[in-house]
């Protein structure tokens, strides 16, 4: 089935999957009192916040530049958004502006560099 689509929609789905997958594994671990599955848990949950156009690249085998960028468009507001919800977790249901600007900073960070990888990678290839 998944063969049949486009590598762009195969990564979303793949890493919106895995990372509501990751969501309730971690919900299920701390009502049982799993500490360090937990711990992992939330570990994968942060670097997927943090990584989600990448993630959807790498999950979504994208190798055309137009496809690269659009995942990189589509998952950069939406790891803006998880980095202000993870900051929130991460105080325990409170809000912290230094912890939130710093999440955002890192969501930020990756996307633009990510963007950057791709268009240097397109140059060097047309140049």
């Amino acid at each position: 089935m998944l063969k049949d689509t486009s590598p762009l929609f195969r990564g979303v789905c793949i890493s919106a999957t895995l990372y509501a997958g990751l969501f309730l594994g971690h919900i299920v671990a701390a009502a049982l009192e799993w500490k360090m599955i937990f711990k992992i848990i939330a570990i994968l949950i942060s670097l997927m916040t943090f990584l989600v156009g990448p993630s959807i690249v790498v999950f979504g085998k994208i190798t055309n530049i137009q496809e690269k960028i659009q995942a990189n468009s589509f998952g950069f507001p939406i790891s803006i958004l998880l980095a202000v919800g993870l900051a929130w977790a991460y105080e325990d249901q409170s809000f912290d502006i230094v912890r939130t600007l710093s999440f955002l900073c890192a969501a930020i960070g990756v996307h633009l560099i990510q963007r950057q990888l791709i268009q240097q990678k397109h140059s060097e290839k047309m140049g």
